[in-house]
């Protein structure tokens, strides 16, 4: 069970990452095939992003005649202008489309040949007011041909008729986009657009291509890239954010095997100690030490072979569960039937069958290599004592992690941290010493608590040190590893949030449906304001532009009256400033003021002296890192969206006032109201979802290691069958054997559970301290939430042990004596 459950999980989360990168590469490649060139504006510095976030970068405007001179170009058969940019389906008042896909807006391409989509029902749009839609917000919307809707760009709010319904070659939507058709005579006004964002070409038959991609790149103030290299980066980019999500997945696989392998080691080394006669007579009537190892590796073989068989089917089955839990997170995943790719099959297959006959290996020679007469004489399964040598080299490798650790936080050195990855080695090594002293620790306040059954299962636990140790190391690691992940969300989500938390002065706030993009009506916080018992509302747009060399958020906002409802904490200078055309930075050092910043953005460059200090932003990993007027803002980049208005209400003003503010916000789809407490709370809410994520993934690897724990309990009773007949025997009760079983194991868990809370606290305090950067200014410890996990392990091994320790009581004292097993 341990490794069907493995390979299970293993081979769900290849196939689906498999199914994602080949079903986005063959739709891109398919969609594409006819685009020979494309021609598009010159990137501006590095693409920048959020952690987990889509990389995002700023590209040049192209001149507004780019596609005539493209057409002119020797070589060009046709060329067709492509205009890129934000649009949201508003159906019945409610937006279409949730999760991480964008909503986008794209003119229809006439030439079937260069064109993406393809229209499956209606016809294509042909005059402002009408918009064909992707398949996918077709069916989300349970929209058709005919129906009238709305669509919300950065112009505001427009109603549409729905003439076609499209798909991207044959898919429902372009990877990780939401797409909206519109006619090129709309896209002046409502994508506010007077330039291509890029012109697709189509060489004509014949012609030298890289003759034709030389005159085309004489063009002045463009870039050509030829369509084998678009294809490769459009499907890097679809594929780029699963990559995060990918390394999880295996991350946690990879920890289910490992329990799975500690959980093999124990059968082996169990069952190979109980078969010490057997082998001991096959020794004596002429086996050889190959044959006894090669009877273990076999048995071992088999049972892996079974299990990895199941796991397989179990995964294949299992990867729509999958997709399902990852759908819960928010992140949006390709649909369509999963990709079963034989080398994905090939790696699963090869890890749980190799774990297995590894697991099985060492046992098995040992049994091999044990003495015939010594094989015949009865014998624990493995030594009662402790190795000095083991037990001293863990604790210098104990030291390294530890020094490793405290130089990479007082050095601020993330190098340093390679030493501190020793404390895994250290704790295997010293695990039995650990068990055995911590045993002997307990061994008289169990015996206070609960009497001589305290005594007793002190004694078990000691008894087999590295049995219980190898044990305890399944435990650990899903410990450990519920620890990381708790400190690691908890300090980001602090980090996030914090600015939130400290700068929100407004009653209520008015959010985007969308965290990546604005989609705020700008005339909303004016309507709002209007209201007799507002004080105060104010918005900040934002936009993307690149400030040494790098894609950033930079806010565009009221300087007078932001500060009123939102305090930035200003460290130096004055925000009023802004109105003369100045910028605000966040950051601490005020020695900036008065340097000039350049700000270069898709249609201008701005350049403007720093006039203020911020300490804080806005909040959320969207948050702007610069500052300008909102009027110098839509002077450089064009018409904007809102991404937050922030009100602020009358003294003794709430109820009826907060209900007009409702309304007015219900009838301005993409725009969501949340009071000051609420906005607060959804600060972080990514970050708490993702954790939720990462919980129901340790449930899966909890499940491994409670199959650990109860599969080495059933075995290590087995083995005390005769003890475990003898207090029977001399007056002990089938509870007080129950009792005895618990407590054995709930002391196990309560060890392994604290040393992985330990650990994973020191070393994912030093790893986040080093190496958190600006989202993660503070290590956050969640102690309740720590609390809970040693709590939770403690019971859960309990219940693991629940029906080994019944099954032992109800048998017969004689029984369990004569050794019949």
């Amino acid at each position: 069970m341990a490794i069907t459950l493995s390979v299970a999980f293993l081979v769900a989360t290849l196939v689906l990452t498999d199914s994602m990168r080949g079903r986005a590469a063959s739709d891109i490649a398919e969609a594409m095939a006819g685009t020979d060139a494309v021609v598009q504006g010159a990137a501006l510095g590095e693409a920048g992003g959020g952690p987990g976030d889509p990389e995002r970068a700023v590209q040049q405007s192209l001149d507004p005649d780019v596609t005539d001179r493209v057409a002119a170009v020797d070589g060009v058969d046709g060329a067709s202008p492509q205009w890129v940019g934000f649009a949201k389906l508003i159906v019945d008042g409610a937006p279409v489309g949730t999760g991480t896909a964008s909503d986008v807006g794209r003119n229809w391409v006439v030439s079937p040949a260069l064109s993406p989509f393809r229209l499956v029902s209606g016809r294509a749009p042909t005059e402002t007011g009408e918009i064909a839609i992707d398949r996918s917000l077709a069916t989300d919307g349970d929209t058709a041909p005919g129906d009238v809707v709305q669509v919300l760009t950065a112009t505001g709010m427009h109603e549409a008729t729905v003439t076609g319904v499209a798909t991207f070659a044959r898919a429902d939507a372009a990877p990780l986009q939401r797409t909206v058709l519109l006619p090129d005579a709309a896209v002046t006004d409502w994508l506010d657009a007077t330039a291509p964002t890029e012109v697709l070409v189509d060489i004509a038959d014949g012609e030298d291509r890289a003759e034709v991609l030389g005159r085309l790149s004489a063009l002045s103030d463009a870039e050509v890239v030829d369509g084998p290299d678009l294809v490769r980066t459009m499907q890097n980019a679809a594929t780029a954010p699963l990559e995060f999500l990918t390394v999880f997945l295996l991350a946690f696989a990879m920890v289910a095997i490992l329990i799975g392998v500690t959980i093999i080691y124990n059968t082996f080394t169990l069952t190979v100690a109980r078969r010490r006669r057997e082998s001991g007579l096959l020794r004596a009537v002429g086996a050889e030490r190959r044959q006894v190892l090669g009877g273990v590796v076999v048995e071992a073989l088999f049972v892996g072979t079974v299990a990895t068989l199941g796991g397989l089917v179990l995964g294949v089955a299992g990867v729509g569960a999958l997709r399902w839990v990852v759908g819960l997170t928010g992140v949006s995943l390709l649909p369509g039937s999963p990709i079963v790719s034989p080398v994905s099959i090939s790696v699963a297959a090869a890890v749980g069958i190799g774990a297995t006959i590894l697991s099985a290996w060492v046992p098995a020679r040992r049994a091999a290599a044990t003495p015939p007469i010594e094989a015949l004489r009865d014998g624990a399964a493995e030594a009662r004592t402790v190795s000095t040598v083991r037990t001293a080299s863990g604790l210098v490798l104990a030291a390294v992690a530890v020094v490793g650790g405290t130089v990479a936080v007082l050095a601020s050195s993330p190098a340093w941290l390679a030493l501190a990855v020793a404390i895994v080695p250290a704790l295997v090594l010293c695990g039995p010493a650990i068990v055995s002293t911590a045993a002997r620790w307990s061994a008289v306040v169990a015996r206070r608590v609960v009497g001589v059954s305290g005594t007793i299962a002190t004694g078990n636990l000691a008894g087999s040190p590295r049995r219980s140790a190898s044990t305890a190391l399944a435990l650990m690691l899903g410990t450990a590893l519920v620890t990381m992940f708790a400190i690691f969300a908890s300090s980001l989500a602090s980090g996030v949030g914090n600015d939130v938390r400290e700068g929100l002065r407004a009653d209520l706030v008015v959010t985007s449906a969308t965290p990546d993009f604005p989609t705020i009506d700008p005339s909303l916080a004016g309507r709002i304001a209007g209201l007799p018992d507002v004080d105060t509302a104010t918005a900040m747009s934002s936009a993307e532009g690149v400030v040494a060399g790098r894609a950033e958020s930079v806010g565009g906002i009221d300087p007078t009256a932001l500060p009123t409802v939102f305090d930035l904490d200003l460290v130096a200078g004055d925000l009023a400033a802004l109105s003369a055309g100045g910028v605000a930075v966040v950051g601490t050092d005020p020695s900036v003021l008065g340097s000039t910043l350049e700000i270069q953005f898709e249609r201008s460059t701005a350049e403007a002296p720093i006039v203020a200090v911020v300490a804080r932003s806005t909040g959320g990993f969207e948050a702007p890192l610069f500052f300008l007027d909102s009027a110098t803002l839509e002077e450089s980049v064009g018409r904007t969206l809102d991404a937050r208005v922030f009100v602020d209400l009358a003294d003794d003003a709430r109820g009826d006032v907060e209900a007009e503010v409702q309304a007015l916000v219900a009838s301005a789809p993409g725009s969501f109201l949340e009071t000051k407490v609420e906005h607060m709370a959804k600060n972080g809410e990514e970050i708490a979802s993702f954790a939720a994520f990462v919980d129901g993934m340790l449930v899966l690897a909890g499940m491994v290691a409670i199959l650990g724990v109860a599969n080495t309990t059933a075995l290590a009773i087995n083995e005390r069958s005769g003890e475990i007949g003898l207090l029977r025997a001399v007056g002990a009760s089938r509870r007080e054997v129950r009792r005895i079983v618990r407590l054995e194991v709930a002391l196990l868990s309560f060890v392994a559970a604290a040393i992985g809370i330990a650990v994973a606290s020191g070393f994912g305090w030093a790893l986040i301290d080093v190496t958190g950067g600006d989202e993660i200014p503070s290590v956050i410890m969640p102690w309740p939430r720590l609390g809970l996990t040693l709590v939770v392990a403690v019971v859960a091994g309990v219940v693991a042990a629940a029906w080994p320790a019944f099954r032992v009581s109800r048998r017969r004292p004689l029984e369990l004596v004569s050794g019949d097993r």
